[in-house]
């Protein structure tokens, strides 16, 4: 399913040649369309304005409808040639969506032929957009086939998709928080009033009954579920009875989250469902994050928050581990753990680890190397701030449960960063670099500051 409609809007400049900004427009509409990722969805002005170009106030009207009712969800202002600010700004504050700005590298100029200027162009439209007051992202003036343009696109695709996702999110909370888990509070009348985050409580009674009613009334799924899972995981030492129960804690939930149309899950993993149902949500969440539901452990709402995020920054692509900074390797003084007890998607295991499931539902294995990039959405005194991260999953010493260890740069300044953030042991984690990608949605995310652990680029690509 197509999780982004990205508007595409030519822009040229009145009184300049028409024949070479289509010629420009042609190239870049081609070029947009082969790198537009599987979940964006492109809406052009072919049809709707002339030559499909935007130059003049009298064309906005109709450009806003059509991107209006195409539904877009941010815009891409390319300049065919110097472009026009006025319309620019113009319908970047009528639009009210992240903006991308980019012309494509003049050739060498000719003798006696006025050159497209497009640089010149999108410099004029930077500075209009700031006088509007528009937040925009930018790639540097690149030629429409370079390496740095293909990035920058696709990645303010994925920027606007944490702006999306952060502007309509609704996080199930599943029971209440444990009690010793005090880090984990947080302020769900700010969460709404501010960003517009709805967290919809199931309470822990109302959880076992449900998953007790899947147990009761599909059994054919139920054991459907176990079978499909024993083929990928050895379950030997969990009782038939648990395996069922797992997976029909993993069908409520999912049931749950359809039912209430959310975007994430914080489960009470950690003694509710062991007491009540006689095994853990551990490997639920694993399996969640696998289908696709960001989901944090721990009733750590702020932590799903997290996970939906940067899910969003993989365009939705990459299923999320949910950790605890847990130790340093001894003999390694760049790397630690992240660690949980079992709640790691199996899908992200090392080849060289055979993944198992303890009596009480709790996931071992080691994830792949590769890199990493973890992050963390957190307040306190109602400041917010979204930290992120990038290290590389690296091989080290065996582990129970399900883990990773992750080396960085300086792991003191890491830590420290971490304490005073302030931030705790939760992060969500994910594979690739996404800390730009995050830092560059801040910018559209009124109340949340950027808190990236290395400086990012101000320019995409």
């Amino acid at each position: 399913m197509k999780s982004l409609t990205l508007g595409v809007v030519p822009i040229k400049r009145g009184g300049t040649n028409m024949e070479e900004a289509v010629e420009q427009k042609e190239l870049i509409l081609k070029k947009v369309y082969e790198l537009c990722p599987a979940p964006v969805r492109l809406v052009d002005m072919e049809g709707v304005l002339e030559n499909g170009i935007l130059w003049s106030y009298d064309q906005l009207a109709a450009a806003e409808d059509t991107l209006r009712a195409e539904g877009v969800d941010a815009l891409f202002l390319p300049h065919c040639d110097f472009g026009c600010e006025e319309v620019v700004g113009r319908l970047g504050s009528m639009m009210g969506l992240p903006v991308l700005l980019w012309g494509n590298r003049d050739p060498f100029p000719v003798p006696g032929h006025r050159d497209r200027d497009t640089l010149c162009g999108t410099l004029a439209s930077t500075k209009c957009l700031q006088r509007y007051g528009v937040p925009f992202s930018y790639i540097v003036n690149s030629d429409v086939e370079s390496a740095k343009f293909a990035k920058g696109f696709t990645d303010f695709c994925a920027v606007a998709n944490v702006v999306k996702a952060a502007r309509r999110m609704r996080i199930l909370q599943v029971g209440s928080r444990p009690q010793p888990f005090l880090s984990v509070i947080y302020n769900e009348d700010e969460l709404l009033h501010r960003f517009g985050i709805e967290v919809t409580p199931w309470s822990s009674t109302a959880v076992v009954q449900d998953v007790q009613k899947v147990l009761s009334e599909r059994a054919d799924e139920v054991e459907q579920g176990v079978k499909e899972y024993a083929a990928k995981v050895c379950c030997d030492q969990m009782s038939p009875e648990a395996q069922r129960t797992q997976q029909a804690i993993r069908i409520a939930i999912q049931d749950k989250v359809k039912a209430t149309d959310s975007d994430g899950v914080a489960v009470e993993c950690w003694s509710m469902m062991p007491r009540a149902l006689g095994v853990g949500a551990c490997q639920v969440i694993g399996m969640l994050s696998d289908l696709g539901i960001p989901a944090a452990c721990e009733t750590d709402v702020l932590g799903a928050i997290t996970a939906v995020l940067l899910k969003a920054a993989t365009l939705d692509q990459q299923p999320l581990f949910f950790a605890d900074i847990t130790v340093r390797q001894a003999d390694e003084d760049n790397t630690g753990l992240l660690w949980h007890c079992g709640p790691f998607p199996c899908s992200l295991q090392h080849p060289g680890s055979k993944p198992w499931i303890a009596p009480g539902g709790q996931g071992n294995f080691e994830l792949k190397n590769g890199p990493i990039t973890i992050a963390r959405f957190d307040m306190l005194d109602g400041k917010y701030n979204l930290f992120s991260g990038e290290g590389e999953g690296v091989d080290g010493p065996a582990k129970g449960g399900t883990y990773v260890w992750f080396k960085v740069d300086n792991w003191e300044e890491w830590e420290e960063k971490i304490v005073f953030g302030p931030y705790i042991h939760h992060v969500a984690g994910a594979y690739g670099n996404y800390s730009q990608i995050l830092t560059e949605a801040c910018k559209y995310i009124k109340g949340l500051d950027p808190d990236p652990m290395r400086p990012v680029k101000k320019t995409l690509g």
